[in-house]
């Protein structure tokens, strides 16, 4: 299964190259082919890289047949330029990934609170921790897995919205990168990244993560206020 579907994700993306070559141009939205292969090469690695790092049971049940839709789609209408339904598609993906990451984000700030003053607690040396908290080990297990979906669905929304700001397709300007709603993102992104990396360095892990957890969090709801306030830059 693996060997398939990394299989799959390489040749997806050497089709994907040789199109960019052929028409000089690697931006996707300019034929059903390309977007829709795109989209279905999206969900693909988000598939793998959460499976590779912190598993899901069942995950690959719900995607993968989205996956091998959007590919059916793409061999069928990928001779036509898109149509209003590709980039509803397009806008559609990006806001379902980046309020699901925003929401997975959520659990990861709750629990890793939660951690916060579980480690306070011990610390303290408080023989009655409070009810419901849970282990330290438990706490920390939870904040991850929320972490590694969160930061998956954030990557896929942020490129689809990359894509969807140099196709000319916002009204956020030339200057887009300065914008508030892209630069809390993308400190947010690389918050969660080491979050995601912490098990790696066993120094790292623990309190320091819980915090950045929270930080993130902190970070993702700045996203989200700069979004309501700039309802005309979306």
């Amino acid at each position: 299964a693996k060997a398939c579907l990394y299989t799959g994700i390489l040749l997806s993306v050497s089709v994907l190259v040789w199109h960019a070559r052929d028409r000089g141009s690697w931006l996707p939205l300019g034929d059903n082919f390309d977007a829709l292969i795109w989209l279905g090469l999206l969900l693909a690695l988000f598939v793998s890289y959460t499976q590779r790092t912190r598993p899901l049971r069942g995950l690959d049940w719900f995607i993968m047949p989205i996956v091998m839709l959007l590919l059916i789609a793409a061999a069928v209408f990928g001779r036509a330029r898109p149509h209003e339904y590709v980039h509803t598609t397009w806008s559609w993906v990006h806001r379902v990934t980046a309020y699901g990451g925003a929401a997975a984000f959520a659990v990861a700030g709750a629990v890793g609170a939660m951690y916060l003053i579980a480690n306070h607690t011990l610390r303290a040396k408080r023989l009655n921790p409070g009810a419901g908290l849970g282990s330290l080990e438990r706490l920390e297990h939870i904040t991850l897995v929320s972490v590694t979906l969160g930061f998956a669905l954030l990557t896929i929304g942020s490129v689809t919205g990359l894509v969807w700001v140099l196709e000319g397709r916002n009204t956020l300007g030339p200057k887009w990168y300065a914008q508030p709603k892209v630069l809390l993102t993308f400190i947010a992104w690389l918050v969660y990244a080491l979050v995601l990396h912490s098990p790696i360095n066993p120094r790292f892990r623990g309190r320091k993560t819980a915090m950045l957890s929270v930080l993130g969090f902190a970070l993702v709801v700045g996203v989200l206020i700069a979004v309501q306030l700039m309802p005309g830059k979306r």
